[in-house]
């Protein structure tokens, strides 16, 4: 698994589900603040462009319409890789 430095990471609901697979699981920690060696940034960006400048009342509005987004890129598979190709990303793809 490869993760990020977020606070979530470290959080006690991660570390007790990891004590509990003790060898299951391989972690790979990004260095702090390294967008360019994770291409799930540039989907976040995507999806953080897609929904700019709009207001929602309530969050199950927000909910909807990131699923919205999400299912869009979802049909756009070239979209996706593109994420990984991008000269930006040190990701290392077949």
């Amino acid at each position: 698994m490869i993760w990020d430095g977020a606070s979530i990471h470290r959080s006690e609901v991660v570390k007790t589900f990891l004590k509990e697979r003790p060898g299951r699981i391989h972690l790979e920690r990004l260095p702090a603040y390294s967008p360019e060696l994770n291409p799930v940034e540039l989907v976040w960006s995507q999806l953080k462009r897609s929904l700019k400048n709009q207001v929602f009342s309530s969050l199950k509005g927000l909910a909807v319409a990131v699923l919205e987004q999400v299912r869009l890129l979802e049909q756009d598979p070239k979209l996706v890789k593109a994420f990984f190709r991008k000269k930006e990303i040190g990701f290392i793809t077949g």
